[in-house]
């Protein structure tokens, strides 16, 4: 029996979910039975306390307000900070040297001045050699600036059994943009069918998440963590408002001639019960007899880090940006479905994403 916080609570979480989540939740209520209706509704009220409890800042959070800062931001801030400081330092110093030269210029021209004017005084009045010169001030040395360096943002803990990833090139491309571009692009260069360039992805049924958030919060844990395995790094994207068709996203992984290019996305089905990981591949390229079974390998490893089945793994050439980027080893990792409240429960957990990078770090060293 549902008790009447209960209730309450699960009446104001109904009350701010958006018109489509609210239809989702209906259409499972009609197809349950009461006890399977108070079950459902306690994993929901579950999943929203998950939630607001992994936003709320505690002591017992293994992420640092800093390593928020650097999984929303990403790598490019880390590259800005560097500089920033680096700069801050070399204008420190210039500072110093213009305040020592300052000081000097200045206690020197007292000196000179004091001594002229000592000097033109006297002779008037009395022989040179009774003149007795005027002790020099002690000069009070200036107080010496100190500079407090930013602290770095927290990088993600990495495995001690890490693989050595030294030499390899890998490009990341978090799925989804902010704002959908409709112009269209075709599928492919041997394709007449258009898809439109860019789209903005899904939408989590409890927590409201954008796909396109999630997978660039995936996408900069994955690559802090792949960086730190000794990897060559390349984003196709680092902020959401961006501008990015799927063709263009191959071409930054061929232009690089990366030895994987990792699509990462999560998914949405009809049925709700749908769950699990799926791997896509192209189904033509330079790779086609060899990508199926490391699709496989893939999908097995991001499966048993989440605690997912493998929904599958398929070749396909609905998706452009595998299809121009055929010509590397190519990967498309739906990594859950937000259209399901269990596989979103797990998407949204930061230490999910950790377990994630360690498993997909383990399968780049297929190719290190």
């Amino acid at each position: 029996m549902i008790s009447d916080e209960s209730k309450r609570k699960f009446e104001s979480i109904v009350k701010n979910m958006t018109p489509e989540q609210r239809s989702v939740l209906q259409y499972h209520f009609s197809e349950m039975n009461d006890e399977q209706k108070e079950q459902l509704i306690e994993k929901i009220i579950s999943t929203y306390d998950k939630k607001v409890a992994n936003e709320a800042p505690t002591e017992q959070t293994p992420y640092s307000e800093a390593y928020k800062e650097h999984i929303q931001d990403g790598p490019r801030k880390k590259r800005r900070l560097k500089r920033k400081v680096r700069n801050g330092i070399i204008a420190f110093v210039v500072v110093v040297l213009f305040v020592v030269v300052a000081c000097v210029a200045y206690f020197n021209r007292d000196k000179l001045l004091e001594g002229r004017g000592t000097a033109e005084s006297v002779a008037d009045t009395v022989p040179e050699e009774t003149v007795t010169p005027t002790p020099e001030a002690t000069a009070t040395p200036s107080p010496t600036p100190t500079v407090t360096p930013t602290p770095a943002p927290t990088r993600v803990p990495v495995a001690a059994d890490h693989p050595d990833l030294t030499g390899l090139t890998v490009v990341i491309d978090p799925g989804h943009q902010q704002t959908a571009d409709e112009e269209p692009e075709l599928y492919a260069s041997w394709l007449s069918s258009t898809k439109p360039r860019c789209t903005s992805g899904t939408t989590g049924v409890i927590s409201g998440v954008h796909e396109y958030e999630l997978t660039l919060d995936y996408s900069l844990v994955l690559a802090d963590y792949l960086e730190q395995c000794g990897a060559n790094v390349i984003l196709t994207r680092e902020e959401n408002d961006v501008n990015i068709s799927n063709q263009e996203r191959a071409a930054i992984a061929t232009s690089a001639q990366a030895d994987l290019f990792l699509r990462i996305h999560a998914d949405a089905a009809g049925d709700s019960a749908t769950s699990g990981v799926r791997v896509y591949i192209p189904d033509s390229g330079s790779y086609t007899d060899t990508s199926p079974s490391y699709a496989q390998q893939l999908a097995d490893a991001v499966a048993q880090a989440e605690g997912f089945e493998v929904d599958r793994v398929q070749r396909t050439s609905l998706y452009t940006g595998l299809n121009y980027a055929n010509s590397i080893r190519s990967f498309q990792i739906s990594l859950g479905f937000l259209s399901n409240i269990d596989d979103e429960a797990v998407l949204v957990d930061e230490e999910n994403m950790v377990n994630v990078a360690e498993a997909i770090s383990v399968f780049c060293g297929n190719f290190a």
